[in-house]
């Protein structure tokens, strides 16, 4: 066998409903190759588990466990479809694609599964390459032309470039003055379907909370202000965001103070072994707390941060402000 192409037919991803950040692809190929002296094609079907995550770890792919059950039936005859909602065992699928079912995505992926919002995907080549034909392919077909691909033309070269003349044309030439361009048309925006407004429910918007409101509603494709409106009728006076990217900024210097302590714990072994001690008890209390409040605000985005939380911020921002001064002083 000579070498073979592959393309993309089908991918099918299932989220586990047990295990957190458990997810399995399954991908069919058109494969073409050479044997002998004539062509021969055939599908191949692959299944593989990973663990996805926004934050580290980053994403990797697990072998699938000897006696787990399998997503593709042993022994099938006929070419599987899978569809959104679809469950094998423990096992639901959220994205399905299929060209030769005629499948498509009816919504864009979740945050861990877009290639366009989880840059840690390209770690997996092969799952970050077929997520990003598929929703390419997938806006590609949906987008409408809006703009004129002709290109403007000069007032008085009309009957040059034309071979059919009509009174109206010859007309509006008149009006013109030599050397102008016409005017370009102008670039509509189009409405938001109605059903699809309507569609978006709580869950949909809270997948998109760590986003500006601005990436959110062009995830959703929703203007803006209709995203606001929504929010409103769910009991969101205020976009998220900058809470959630604000516990997160703690909860990532948490993480490095503890990395650092850890590191300088063999040194001060012998001095301050209970000190330290209770300094990482109380750092690692903090990140659980920090952690625990994000979890919170995502299910209900109208509560405010906590006054413990608002004071150690404060903390942090001056000690930040301490560190960056004294830098500069020794510049």
């Amino acid at each position: 066998m000579d070498a073979a192409v592959s393309t993309l037919t089908a991918l099918a991803i299932f989220a586990s409903t047990v295990e957190h950040a458990a997810y399995r692809s399954v991908q069919g190929y058109r494969v073409v190759g050479r044997k002998g002296g004539g062509w021969v094609r055939w599908e191949r079907w692959v299944e593989r588990q990973f663990v996805l995550s926004l934050s580290f770890p980053r994403c990797v792919e697990v072998a699938l466990p000897a006696a787990a059950p399998r997503i593709l039936p042993a022994g099938w005859r006929s070419r599987p479809v899978f569809r959104e909602g679809q469950t094998v065992d423990t096992w639901r699928c959220i994205v399905a694609f299929d060209s030769v079912a005629a499948v498509a995505p009816s919504s864009p992926p979740p945050p861990v599964l877009s290639p366009f919002v989880n840059p840690q995907l390209q770690y997996l080549s092969n799952l970050y390459n077929d997520l990003l034909m598929v929703f390419r392919f997938r806006e590609e077909k949906t987008v409408p032309q809006l703009v004129n691909s002709k290109q403007p033309i000069r007032c008085g070269e009309q009957g040059k470039t034309s071979d059919l003349g009509d009174a109206s044309e010859s007309d509006s030439d008149g009006d013109c003055q030599s050397g102008k361009e016409l005017a370009p048309p102008v670039q509509k925006h189009t409405r938001a379907n109605r059903k699809h407004i309507d569609s978006i429910t709580l869950v949909d918007i809270a997948q998109y909370f760590h986003l500006p409101i601005r990436d959110a509603s062009k995830t959703l494709k929703i203007g803006v202000s209709i995203l606001k409106r929504k929010c409103r009728q769910y009991g969101i006076p205020r976009w998220p965001h900058r809470k959630i990217k604000s516990l997160d900024s703690l909860i990532h210097d948490l993480e490095f103070v503890l990395a650092r302590e850890d590191e300088d714990e063999e040194e001060e072994k012998q001095l301050q072994k209970d000190r330290l001690a209770a300094a990482i008890n109380a750092l690692t209390k903090r990140k659980s707390m920090l952690e625990s409040e994000k979890e919170t605000i995502q299910q209900k985005p109208a509560m405010d941060l906590m006054a413990e939380t608002k004071l150690f911020r404060e903390d942090v921002f001056k000690r930040r402000y301490r560190a960056k001064s004294s830098v500069m002083d020794m510049d």
